[in-house]
């Protein structure tokens, strides 16, 4: 019996993302609704701020399809949770957003799919 409770246990802690995915629908909506609004500047983009700024952090966040029933990875779940870390530290906004895709990834991030997104938190002057 001792076995299989330390097997049963060794399973479940090996089931989570090894990455930092934090369960949305735990945020307080008034948080998550003000992160929302930060505006958003990808390397694509020819668009800049049009304030002088200062650069705050280094942001990042994952999407992550952990259990076979989560909804797939998206760019849409990674920048929600990207513009949720940018505003936890202060910022007005967030440049040189990119984003990485990634496929099954057992040992990495322990998740069948997943999406990257990095930017730079930024406090207007």
């Amino acid at each position: 019996m001792k076995y299989i409770s330390i097997f049963a246990l060794l399973f479940f802690l090996g089931c989570g993302p090894r990455v930092p995915v934090e369960n949305l629908k735990l945020v307080n909506n008034a948080e998550l609704k003000n992160a929302l609004k930060l505006k958003i500047f990808t390397l694509e983009s020819s668009r800049q701020p049009d304030k002088k700024f200062d650069i705050i952090s280094i942001v990042e966040a994952y999407s992550c399809k952990n259990m076979t029933w989560d909804p797939p990875a998206s760019k849409g779940d990674a920048l929600k949770r990207l513009r949720l870390e940018a505003y936890r530290v202060g910022a007005d906004a967030i440049v040189d957003v990119t984003f990485d895709k990634a496929g099954t990834d057992t040992w990495g991030t322990n998740c069948w799919n997943s999406v990257y997104a990095s930017g730079q938190a930024i406090k207007y002057q």
